[in-house]
């Protein structure tokens, strides 16, 4: 008892009971009312970049609360985010988070795979970030699929760069040629099931799917929308999809992959005042076809 009367201060217990009150006030309809149009406000202003707004059914119901027509990557300056810094121009090192993914695309190039398809992989940052790291061999196909804005920039400084494996696509189509399908923080600009989609429509199934740094919840799927502030200084907003952990899951077993490891990336997902769509984390998951 004497150390409960030491931790728990007159401060300590007067700080917790504002907390408390603060939270039973927020759920007041008024109050809540006013809250969420503070965070409207700040979230359309571009003060709070890569935070969330709402919570809706469909992709096309969050673009159209968006307070521009134009959303999405496939526009001018969504091509210069955050890939270079911003003092020599070169594509940022590779983070310690990104070493699960690592691991398994290693085993599975020198197993003989020679083709990898980049669903929705930006310009070729993780290409660059992962090549130091891999022994790729000469006839080795790096083909990132994304929007034609992103492709187009792409090309560009990959023959400024001379990445020899690198190439770009719009048709995804090129998924069924593909021995690797990488998908790294791309999913979640999609809409739920489109991997699913694309693989039932590939002409055949690609034997390894790396999924990196994807927005998965363990109990609902819904899209919200996410503000991204462009080194133009222009604020861009994109449909933002969280799916449902365990159906994201089973519809890949459905179609005869085998989950064979899981990690997860530090990054709280959070939609103001929508507390039910947390997410402690990003998701990682490598599968392998079934023989």
């Amino acid at each position: 008892m004497r150390e409960l009367r030491r931790r728990h201060t007159p401060f300590s217990v007067a700080r917790w009971a504002s907390r408390k009150a603060a939270h039973a006030l927020s759920t007041w309809p008024g109050i809540r009312h006013v809250r969420y149009a503070i965070h409207r406000w700040e979230f359309l202003a571009g003060r709070n970049d890569s935070g969330y707004s709402g919570v809706f059914s469909t992709v096309e119901e969050a673009a159209r609360s968006a307070p521009i027509a134009v959303t999405g990557y496939d526009q001018a300056g969504m091509a210069d985010l955050h890939v270079y810094s911003q003092a020599n121009g070169e594509f940022r090192p590779m983070p310690p988070t990104e070493y699960p993914a690592l691991f398994w695309l290693r085993p599975a190039i020198e197993s003989g795979a020679r083709r990898l398809f980049d669903l929705g992989g930006y310009v070729g940052h993780v290409y660059y970030q992962y090549s130091g790291y891999l022994d790729l061999p000469d006839a080795f196909s790096w083909t990132i699929y994304d929007v034609p804005h992103i492709t187009q920039a792409g090309e560009r400084i990959a023959r400024e760069r001379g990445a020899r494996h690198l190439s770009f696509t719009n048709d995804l189509g090129a998924i069924g040629e593909a021995d690797i399908v990488f998908a790294a923080g791309s999913l979640q600009y999609l809409k739920e099931g489109f991997l699913h989609e694309a693989l039932r429509a590939a002409s055949r199934l690609p034997p390894h799917l790396i999924i990196h740094r994807t927005a998965l919840h363990p109990s609902r799927s819904f899209v919200t929308l996410q503000s991204i502030n462009q080194r133009s200084g222009r604020i861009a907003f994109c449909p933002y999809t969280v799916a449902h952990r365990e159906r994201f899951i089973d519809g890949l077993q459905a179609l005869g992959y085998e989950q064979i490891d899981a990690w997860t990336k530090q990054r709280a997902i959070d939609v103001p005042l929508h507390p039910e769509c947390h997410a402690d984390a990003y998701s990682g998951l490598y599968f392998r076809l079934r023989s």
